[in-house]
């Protein structure tokens, strides 16, 4: 972890405001999670703690939020180490603070649930417009200890905060890493159990990813579990209060099929059910899932025909608010972002050559055929993970090297006579607003080495 000039420092936390609306307030964690990220990153991985800041600082921060848009504290989604929020000393002032300021917009406060209490729950609900994420990981002090690395008396707050969450008026989700290799399958059946029978909306079960730094046999142990993990959310009662979601989702088609329907919204109360397919939505027929649950969002009226078991039957309702369906899906595609794809190729004189990463590369493949993209107009290409390793396989852990590592493999192993790239694209996640990646690469680097035009999409 590297400790950039006060500038630069600055300048990353208000790229965290003005990207992804995060409002960083401390870096500091109460817990030592086995899965933590930040423990095993290789060399040279612009990654940043802002250590606990102060109000005077955040004050600063709030000019460049988005008041349209959800106030999240404390995700991890930037190269600044996002903590645990509830450690701050003046929380609840900031708290308070980003309320005055922004009155009506909602704010999202990811936590471990450690520091929570009934009074801190009763000024949340004061505060109004409030949701958490609590990531639990697992229901049982034995549990919590083994994976966060936490006190008995915090693992016991934890799990009791959740209760107090389930008699409150706050809305939130719960989250588990799974690792049923350190606390055994049962344990993440009766976490998964224990947030869904106490008023969670929805639940995240995340499937773990190690660099190569990692323990060997946490790599060992985790490197084949995804389809485990898959089979046993699909395994779940299908009466479950709320959704279960599995994250990375992966799909490997673009079907608009319905993985979740929160309790009490106005789509279960039209009658859709996980598993339905969306046919139609407003006389529309979306191509991708990203595109139906975008059609769903809207406040209005909402008409949907829906298949289940080979039947389609039309359902109705009215959203009170934008993003009030309850609707979820697995992400596949974002549609605007195919329609960009689209244009690139189009306005392109020969072959696109599109890197991929591993978890993308079946969607990608999937959106090339939507697009009716052949083989001489593009072609994807994996790019193995080898500044992490281990079982890293996202888009936002690509840099500019694993690319060109890929672009050289695949050009070496080309047969003579065989078509040329006239350009390269690659996903927007592995660069930030300036093209850097997480070693501070420009994407230029990129376009030097394989001596092509490179467009980040």
């Amino acid at each position: 972890m590297d400790t950039p000039a006060p500038a630069e420092l600055d300048r990353l936390i208000l790229d965290s405001a003005v990207e992804a609306n995060i409002l960083p307030i401390t870096s500091r964690c109460s817990c030592h999670c086995v899965f933590c990220s930040h423990k095993n990153n290789p060399p040279g991985i612009a990654v940043y703690s802002v250590g606990t800041r102060s109000l005077e600082q955040i004050t600063r921060t709030l000019a460049f939020l988005d008041p349209g848009k959800v106030i999240t504290i404390g995700e991890s989604a930037t190269p600044v180490i996002e903590g645990e929020p509830l450690v701050h000393p003046a929380f609840t002032e900031i708290v308070s603070l980003v309320r005055r300021v922004f009155p009506q917009t909602p704010v999202e406060i990811t936590t471990n649930g450690a520091r929570l209490s009934a009074q801190l729950v009763e000024f949340l609900e004061g505060i109004g417009n409030v949701a958490l994420n609590v990531s639990l990981s697992s229901s049982s002090e034995r549990g919590r200890r083994l994976l966060m690395g936490e006190s008995a008396g915090h693992a016991a707050q934890a799990i009791e905060g959740v209760k107090l969450l389930a008699r409150s008026r706050l809305r939130y989700s719960g989250s588990l890493v799974a690792l049923p290799n350190l606390v055994g399958w049962e344990d993440v059946r009766e976490t998964v159990l224990f947030l869904a029978s106490n008023e969670a909306i929805a639940v995240r079960v995340v499937a773990p990813a190690f660099s190569a730094l990692a323990d060997p046999q946490m790599l060992a142990e985790t490197r084949y579990l995804y389809p485990d993990l898959r089979a046993f959310v699909e395994s779940l009662p299908a009466e479950l209060p709320c959704p279960v979601l599995l994250e990375p989702s992966c799909p490997s088609d673009l079907t608009p099929v319905v993985s979740g329907v929160l309790r009490d919204s106005p789509a279960q109360r039209a009658g859709v059910r996980c598993g339905d397919v969306v046919e139609t939505v407003n006389g529309r027929k979306p191509r991708l899932r990203v595109e139906a649950w975008q059609w769903l969002l809207p406040a209005g009226p909402v008409v949907a025909e829906i298949r289940r078991d080979g039947a389609v039957r039309t359902v109705a309702w009215s959203n009170e608010m934008e993003g009030g369906a309850g609707i979820t899906m697995e992400y596949d595609f974002d549609s605007a972002r195919a329609e960009r794809l689209g244009e690139a190729l189009a306005a392109c004189s020969g072959l696109s050559l599109l890197l991929t990463s591993t978890l993308g590369r079946r969607v990608v493949d999937r959106v090339l055929e939507l697009l009716q993209a052949g083989p001489l107009v593009a072609e994807a290409v994996t790019a193995e993970n080898t500044t992490f390793g281990g079982t890293i396989g996202a888009a936002g852990l690509l840099t500019v090297d694993d690319y060109l590592a890929a672009y050289r493999e695949w050009a070496g192993s080309r047969p003579t006579g065989a078509p040329v790239p006239v350009q390269v694209i690659v996903p927007q996640e592995s660069f930030d607003r300036r093209g850097l990646d997480l070693r501070r690469t420009p994407v230029s680097r990129l376009e030097e080495g394989v001596g092509l035009r490179v467009i980040v999409s």
